[in-house]
């Protein structure tokens, strides 16, 4: 797993590409909390589509990105609230 940082009008996305595939948002959550555990940020599930990390509240969605010769490559998107 790996993340990218964007960051427009002073919110901030992150975008946390997937090793699994993950079939429920629960499991999916679970597994962004436990990346970012393992880089030694502090984060928290609140509910299945918002997490607390380092003090900072992000709604969570996902994304299946399609590529051509490879199988799709699951995302999840963590948006600033």
């Amino acid at each position: 797993m790996f993340n990218h940082i964007f960051e427009s009008n002073h919110k901030r996305k992150i975008v946390v590409e997937l090793d699994e595939r993950y079939f429920d948002k629960k499991s999916l959550m679970y597994a962004v909390v436990q990346h970012f555990t393992n880089e030694g940020k502090q984060c928290e599930m609140i509910d299945v589509n918002t997490l607390l990390l380092e003090g900072k509240k992000y709604h969570v969605y996902e994304t299946n990105v399609a590529a051509t010769y490879c199988p799709p490559v699951q995302r999840a998107v963590l948006t600033e609230i």
